[in-house]
């Protein structure tokens, strides 16, 4: 069986419409719901805290992340496209791949279900530029031969990557994506209101607001925290590429809380149809027209 991973610094997903928060514990947790033993290691996935390691080939809990989201999904054997931001895209991807293959089988159990799973071959792409392949026929026909960039907002980095005649040209990866605006919020949140909320908290403050001592508090802080991280993705975006040429297509988890300000600077956007899924179904894709199944 074909399926992309995404492995996100947030959450994970797969092709197979699979997504769960990328958080990795060895610690017991109150509920069984969450375990997973992979080769007698026990993990609770997802519990404990998010990774924020720089370099994704490196993080320790990508083997754990990878058997659990295989192990939501039906079959015993996977050809398996997994991705990288694109800065790290050339330097690290034999290296994630070489680390997938000497992990390559594995005996599960989830959910009281066991099952040996074997990985039979992978395949590493860069994020971001997967999502270009996940483009409707239409989307595709009206961008054409004119410039495209894709502008992916992540979990801990933002990839953008130049297409034109639908080739890549060019990428860029910027350290920034929703877990800094997260962390960024609980640190106002805890100096303000003298609070120790974590970075897990974040999500939920931004989605429906902060709610303290039984009544909501004024959260005008937050505006201030997503401009300024907006303008660092978007002054890069200028430096480095010109947004104003072709189209500027918005994908990632990410990307629909940055939507208006990008729409208030640009009037080229396209919307990902599906930007939480869609860099694992670009990697799916991938796979079918390199293994032909």
């Amino acid at each position: 069986m074909i399926i992309g991973v995404d492995i996100g610094n947030y959450s994970v997903k797969t092709s197979e419409l699979v997504n769960f928060i990328s958080k990795v514990s060895e610690s017991s947790s109150f509920t069984e719901e969450n375990k997973i033993t992979i080769d007698e290691e026990i993990y609770y996935i997802p519990s404990g805290e998010f990774s924020t390691e720089w370099n994704k080939s490196q993080k320790d809990n990508t083997i754990p992340l990878l058997y659990s989201a295989l192990a939501r999904c039906e079959g015993n054997y996977f050809k398996v496209v997994l991705g990288l931001p694109v800065g790290q895209y050339k330097k690290n991807k034999e290296s994630l791949k070489a680390k997938i293959e000497e992990n390559n089988f594995k005996h599960v159990l989830f959910k009281n279900k066991e099952k040996d799973i074997l990985i039979t071959d992978v395949l590493i792409a860069p994020e971001g530029a997967s999502t270009y392949y996940n483009l409707t026929p239409e989307q595709k026909e009206s961008i054409g031969n004119k410039q495209l960039l894709v502008v992916d907002i992540g979990g801990r980095t933002t990839d953008i990557c130049l297409f034109q005649n639908k080739k890549i040209l060019d990428v860029k990866t910027i350290p920034i994506g929703m877990l800094n605006v997260y962390q960024e919020i609980i640190d106002d949140v805890n100096e303000l209101y003298t609070q120790e909320l974590k970075l897990e908290d974040g999500e939920e403050i931004l989605k429906d607001g902060l709610f303290l001592d039984g009544e909501y508090k004024d959260n005008s802080f937050i505006k201030p925290i997503l401009l300024k991280n907006f303008n660092s993705i978007y002054k890069d975006l200028q430096l480095h590429f010109n947004p104003s040429k072709g189209y500027v297509l918005l994908t990632g988890g990410g990307s629909k809380v940055f939507e208006k300000a990008f729409k208030n600077r640009l009037k080229n956007i396209i919307l990902d149809n599906d930007p939480v899924f869609s860099n694992a179904k670009g990697f799916y894709k991938l796979g079918i027209n390199l293994w032909k199944e």
